[in-house]
């Protein structure tokens, strides 16, 4: 059993950070107390996979125990990322390749029991965000190609078996469509798309039925805000995300030391099937990445950024941290302490 699945910094902001443990900043104090693994030992999950450059600047993949025991999963000079752990908690899918070089992305599964590493696609353009279907037979994962498998400058939502085969485009548009994600009880799927707005960093929710029949838009954006990482409710009912809230296009770091007020106003928020929304956090809690659900409905875990600024107002660094809630948004609590791995994990998955 697993209770939250993927969380992860965005990557485009996870690049400028320097990682500085052991300083006191932000708005979520570090967590000191003897046994600072409490919280991680309630849950009933035994296992949290994630990436981390602690050790390699490529970032590589990572097993956390229940007993705070730290296992290095990957070991090369290829970038791995987005790890999605099977529904059993035997395999672990994720898109590995050049971190400078995006076209060589590609998926793979690697089993947690065996260690065999198995590569799903082989083609020069971008694989990447895979998730599993509940039975484990099937991903579905955002590609860059066109019909032609040809590298494509936006994404499209693709399905194959878990070996490889059978790969099948489920929808199609000249649009972004990327980050999805399966239903619990394995009839929906639900992505990002630039289709409604039709324009480059302005996302909004959609799901579709597993089939590709049923498309429908659940949430709609204003300005430059944008809707990110959707993740489902344990009852399929709802769905998280996380908005980008700033006044310029998220993705506009070039100047993100100086401008980092402008593009940090991300937050948790959830949609129910009806498109009525409601925002969790506030701009001060800084929601990064996928956002997810206890299995019984009653946590939500999501990722923050701690930034560190100097005197004139630049960031320096940030901490990367992981915040467990209530459900309705109340409660707030950093859920893994500041170490070596943890205090530095970008994606993971559990």
């Amino acid at each position: 059993m697993r209770i939250f699945k993927r969380i992860f910094i965005a990557w485009f902001l996870a690049a400028l950070m320097i990682a500085v443990l052991g300083t006191s900043c932000g708005v979520n104090e570090p967590v000191r107390e003897e046994n600072s693994y409490s919280l991680w030992k309630e849950q009933p999950d035994e296992i949290i996979v994630f990436m981390s450059k602690a050790d390699s600047p490529e970032g590589e993949l990572y097993l956390l125990d229940k007993n705070g025991q730290v296992t290095r999963l990957t070991n090369n000079n290829r970038h791995e990322n987005n790890p999605a752990l099977s529904f059993d908690g035997k395999k672990v899918a994720f898109n590995g390749g050049d971190e400078g070089n995006q076209l060589t992305w590609e998926i793979y599964i690697l089993d947690l029991y065996t260690g065999e590493e198995t590569q799903l696609t082989d083609n020069y353009v971008i694989d990447a965000h895979p998730d599993w279907s509940p039975d484990g037979l099937k991903i579905v994962f955002g590609s860059f190609r066109d019909a032609q498998g040809n590298p494509s400058g936006t994404a499209d939502i693709y399905v194959m078996n878990s070996d490889g085969s059978a790969l099948t485009q489920l929808i199609n548009s000249p649009w972004e469509d990327n980050d999805p994600e399966w239903s619990p009880d394995g009839t929906r799927i639900v992505f990002k798309s630039t289709r409604n707005t039709q324009q480059n960093g302005r996302e909004e929710i959609f799901i579709v039925n597993s089939d590709g029949s049923d498309l429908k838009r659940l949430t709609t954006t204003n300005g430059w805000q944008s809707d990110h990482d959707p993740s489902w409710s344990p009852d399929s009912d709802l769905i998280l995300f996380t908005r980008f809230e700033g006044s310029k296009v998220w993705f506009d770091t070039a100047n993100f030391a100086e401008d980092w007020e402008l593009l940090t106003p991300w937050n948790v928020h959830r949609v129910d099937m009806n498109g009525n929304i409601e925002r969790l956090t506030n701009s001060n809690d800084a929601g990064w990445g996928v956002v997810l659900y206890s299995d019984d409905g009653d946590k939500i875990l999501f990722g923050t950024i701690d930034w560190i600024t100097n005197k004139s107002n630049r960031v320096i660094g940030g901490y990367h941290r992981l915040i467990i809630m209530d459900s309705d948004g109340s409660n707030k609590q950093q859920f893994l302490p500041d170490d070596d791995h943890t205090g530095t994990l970008e994606y993971f998955d559990w």
